[in-house]
């Protein structure tokens, strides 16, 4: 199994936001984790980067475990939260930058994902000067660029017109046929139901 998470519990000022959860994840496909905001599904996907150190259980990536704010044993592209961008630079250094932390900046790939979220024209762009649906697309672009072996997208729509999530599901069926794995939490069912292999359900931190 590619990604195991065993018996995962986290508490946060007192309240338990993760509540013993297991789960299995495959390579080349595509899993959806439906819930509500606050169910504990961010926090699924902080937990599996290695985001946020767990009270018990493991996350295991490839057979390794995954160590809280550690190197991961995989290429893992992310979306969790506000990107983390410089918005008084652009697009494209931006972009140059987070790739180029491991040496994994594909000009080609770069460029086809650019382009194919219309984003091509405002690369030299500064980030700032982005809408909010623009900083959503640059930031799917990142978290697939470097052709990322795991990726983990929580609420990746958010702030996309219905052209472009169509573009976004489409691009995501284009991974998985790649090979690659995919986690996408969401409260949008409607969107995971078009692409997703197997759907997950988040309440009150537990995983069913």
């Amino acid at each position: 199994m590619y990604v195991q998470v065993r018996n995962l519990t986290k508490t946060l000022k007192g309240r338990t936001v993760l509540k013993d959860v297991n789960a299995d994840f495959e390579r080349g496909r595509i899993y959806g984790v439906v819930g509500a905001n606050g169910s504990g599904k961010t926090m699924l996907l902080r937990a599996v980067c290695g985001f946020i150190r767990p009270d018990r259980g493991t996350v295991t990536i490839n057979g390794k475990t995954v160590e809280f704010n550690r190197k991961l044993p995989d290429m893992v592209g992310v979306i969790i939260e506000n990107p983390g961008f410089m918005p008084s630079e652009t697009a494209d250094a931006n972009l140059r930058y987070l790739a180029g932390i491991n040496h994994t900046y594909d000009e080609r790939e770069t460029t086809r994902l650019l382009t194919l979220f219309g984003l091509n024209d405002h690369r030299h762009e500064k980030v700032k000067s982005f809408s909010l649906g623009m900083r959503q697309k640059l930031a799917i672009v990142q978290a697939l660029m470097e052709h990322q072996h795991l990726i983990l997208l929580d609420e990746p729509t958010n702030g996309l017109d219905e052209h472009s999530v169509d573009i976004f599901l489409n691009e995501m069926k284009r991974q998985r046929d790649m090979g690659r794995t995919a986690i996408i939490a969401s409260h949008h069912s409607d969107e995971l139901n078009q692409i997703a292999d197997h759907l997950y359900t988040m309440t009150d931190g537990k995983l069913g």
